[in-house]
């Protein structure tokens, strides 16, 4: 049994190296062929090497710094090392193969580091990601080797190949990133400041590619102040140009001439201090002065006509002969005034007890006034004069002006150089203040040439104060007339009448207390009034619609009453009539109204109204009423008879309570036993005024309690005037219509049926 089990084994054996596979070796060899593959990747996405000389490279680090071209990470520092002498730092970058052509020979590399300053502030982002290498403008042969800027370039993505160069005697607050405007137009920054080899500072300015048509041969550049301030006759003005140029300042250029080309680059142009300097360049012009006490170069200007036409550009002195010869240039458009018959005046301010000269120099400085000749020749030579006391009136003689003369019973406290005025244009001046022959006093004027014609015979003079002030409703006004008005005054003349011919030479002319009284043509005229309360002489005016058209001249008393003597305006003769109408206004406050309140500012006046006679007179008797409207023409006038009543002129009368009229006058009658009311009813009112009409005393308070009824009179100072009303009985018993100069009683108080009488009265009787 054994044999058989034996026979029966059916196990095979077999050579397991030749049919198993070993799996373990597949990992690694995957892993092999990624890494192969990876780096054959990054190979061939790897550019060229280059390597960049710095000065020093803070922050950089090999194999973590990036170089980056226009944001985008372009290339990584591979390595840093010094040079062999130790002065240098040479910087290895790996570039990516997109960024192959930054390997150029144009292009610029730098390390971009945080800068905050209060002029700059850039590279912030590298307070966070750190310092990095930065490259821009890429273009021409290729080449490895470079050398770093020392400092950022101002702009990243543009080159700056355009630039010029400025030089001036000095260049204060100006530095690197100062922006350049054209009329108000950024257009450039400042590059570089630096010193040149002959000591004399240099300012090299980039202009952007887009703005270099700007710039011609002709162009002049000038300083921009960060804050500049400006005091004169019309304020002080603090100007600030932006807030660039608060921090830092700022550069502008233009062209003022015409003709100019455009200019090459790195092209060497002037750096004048102010706009004004660089617009004075004109030919050079060399001024000679005994003494250059208060010329400043750069500063002190050249005026004509009071115009700056020109600046002082340097002075010097000239051992040789003694002088100051000052370096002076005018604005292009005006070097033909410069000719051997023009002159150069140095005006100073100078402060005698004889005048006041050069006044506006305490404000604006010392200037040199050209006064231009004619039929000069072409010269560059020129021998100034100072303007000194003696010289000022032989300048003024000089001129061949119009003389004057100008009296008065009292003279102001004005002399030698006080400005006399044509319609507000400064014309000629007052030359000496004197007593003539009989004591009195007398000013000697000049007309200024070109103004002669303005000087009229039938002109007037007038005296303008230092300083004015003016009130009315709403409004509250304070004058003062110039810088030289407000030391001494002024003298002003006009012509209110048809021009007839120029003044002669040395004509004589009064001088009038003010406008108001150099206005007032016409013949006197006297008023006579009750009272000449608040009347004033050469302030009082007299007005017609609320203009004013005449003043008072004087104020005296006769017979009893006040005498006012007033002329009238130019155009205003009609006033003269025999029966025009002048009542005095005053403020007055009563229960009836507030009537002249604005007299308490513009002062009491005297209303007219101008009658329809024909004729002409001299002589009126004149109201003191409340104002124009009292002045009732064509009313119907009617005399109030009363044994005793406070009613005063200024009360009003009213017929079923509307107001028809007004009460003119106060008076006794002959015997003394009566008061005398006079009363104008108005014309659209005069027919309710009948034979039978009945007036009385209304001005009382009527008060009733139950059967009783009393009556308060009230005379206190609320109700200085009271008030009138009547009326007319029914048609039956009116009577005939009243006629001016009628005669009727006042009564105290009505009696109950005039109360009831409402009668239809016609118009046309």
């Amino acid at each position: 049994m054994t044999n058989q089990h034996e026979q029966h084994d059916h196990g095979v054996v077999s050579d397991s190296h030749k049919r198993s596979v070993a799996w373990v070796l597949i990992f690694p060899i995957i892993a092999a062929a990624a890494t192969a593959w990876f780096l054959w990747t990054d190979y061939k996405s790897m550019g060229p090497e280059i390597e960049i000389s710095f000065d020093e490279v803070p922050g950089i680090q090999a194999g973590k710094t990036p170089l980056v071209y226009r944001g985008v990470d372009a290339g990584t520092v591979s390595a840093v090392e010094l040079d062999k002498n130790l002065n240098k730092v040479l910087v290895k970058v790996r570039l990516k193969e997109f960024a192959a052509g930054l390997a150029s020979e144009e292009t610029d590399f730098w390390v971009e580091k945080p800068v905050i300053t209060l002029a700059e502030l850039t590279g912030l982002e590298s307070i966070i990601q750190g310092n990095s290498i930065h490259a821009r403008n890429p273009g021409g042969e290729s080449e490895t080797r470079f050398v770093g800027l020392t400092e950022p370039p101002l702009m990243p993505l543009l080159p700056g190949s355009f630039t010029v160069r400025l030089k001036g005697a000095q260049i204060p607050f100006l530095n690197r990133g100062t922006p350049v405007y054209h009329r108000g137009v950024k257009v450039g920054l400042v590059r570089e400041k630096l010193i040149d080899e002959n000591g004399t500072p240099e300012l090299r300015v980039m202009i952007e590619q887009a703005y270099r048509g700007t710039l011609r041969t002709t162009s002049r550049f000038w300083r921009l102040p960060a804050t500049s301030m400006k005091f004169g006759q019309h304020g002080l003005k603090l100007d600030v140009e932006g807030v660039d140029a608060l921090v830092q300042g700022a550069l502008a250029f233009d062209h003022f001439e015409r003709n100019g080309m455009e200019i090459s680059n790195d092209t060497l142009l002037e750096l004048s201090g102010t706009e004004f300097a660089a617009r004075s360049a004109g030919r050079l012009l060399t001024v000679s002065f005994d003494n250059a006490r208060g010329i400043t170069p750069g500063e002190t200007k050249v005026c004509y006509l009071g115009q700056p036409i020109g600046l002082v550009e340097s002075i010097h002195p000239s051992p040789s002969n003694g002088l100051i010869l000052a370096a002076v240039r005018l604005m292009p458009e005006y070097e033909h005034l410069a000719d051997t018959a023009s002159s150069f005046t140095l005006v100073r301010p100078h402060v005698s007890l004889q005048g006041v000269t050069g006044l506006d120099t305490l404000v604006t400085g010392v200037y040199i006034e050209l006064a231009p000749g004619s039929g000069g020749t072409h010269t560059d030579l020129f021998a100034g004069r100072s303007v000194t006391n003696e010289e000022w009136e032989r300048l003024q003689s000089e001129r061949q002006g119009l003389a004057f003369t100008l009296s008065a019973e009292n003279l102001p406290p004005m002399g030698k150089g006080t400005p006399v005025l044509y319609k507000g244009v400064v014309v000629g001046s007052i030359l000496e203040k004197k007593l003539d022959e009989r004591d009195k006093p007398i000013l000697h004027g000049i007309i200024r040439p070109e103004f002669r014609n303005a000087l009229d015979a039938d002109a007037r003079f007038w005296r303008v104060p230092a300083t004015s002030i003016k009130a009315g409703p709403g409004f509250l006004q304070f004058d003062v007339n110039g810088l030289q008005g407000l030391m001494q005054g002024a003298i002003a003349f006009d012509v209110f009448t048809r021009r007839t011919k120029t003044a002669s030479q040395n004509s004589s002319f009064a001088l009038y207390k003010d406008e108001v009284n150099a206005r007032a043509l016409s013949a006197p005229i006297t008023i006579r009034f009750v009272n000449s309360r608040g009347l004033s002489p050469g302030q009082t005016e007299l007005r017609y619609l609320g203009v004013p058209v005449g003043v008072v001249d004087g104020v005296e008393t006769a017979e009893g009453r006040v005498v006012v003597t007033a002329r009238l305006n130019q155009g205003y003769e009609f006033l003269r009539r025999e029966d025009s109408f002048f009542s005095i206004v005053r403020p007055n406050i009563s229960l009836q109204g507030i009537t002249g309140l604005e007299t308490l500012i513009s002062g009491v006046y005297i209303d007219c109204t101008p009658g329809s006679s024909k004729r002409l007179a001299d002589s009126f008797t004149g109201s003191s009423t409340i104002d124009a409207e009292e002045i009732l023409q064509s009313g119907l006038t009617l005399n109030l008879r009363s044994d005793s009543t406070p009613i005063n002129a200024g009360s009003y009368v009213y017929y079923r309570s509307i107001n028809v009229g007004r009460v003119t006058a106060k008076s006794l009658s002959s015997d003394g036993r009566q008061i005398m009311l006079t009363v104008v009813v108005e014309k659209k009112y005069r027919h309710l005024v009948r034979a039978n009409s009945k007036f009385w005393d209304s001005s009382g308070l009527k008060a009733s309690l139950g059967f009783l009824q009393f009556r308060i009179q009230t005379e206190s100072i609320m109700a200085p005037d009271g008030r009138i009303a009547f009326a007319t009985p029914d048609n039956s018993a009116m009577g005939a219509a009243a006629k001016s100069g009628d005669s009727f009683e006042l009564n105290h108080a009505p009696r109950p049926e005039w109360l009831k009488w409402n009668p239809s009265i016609p118009t046309g009787e």
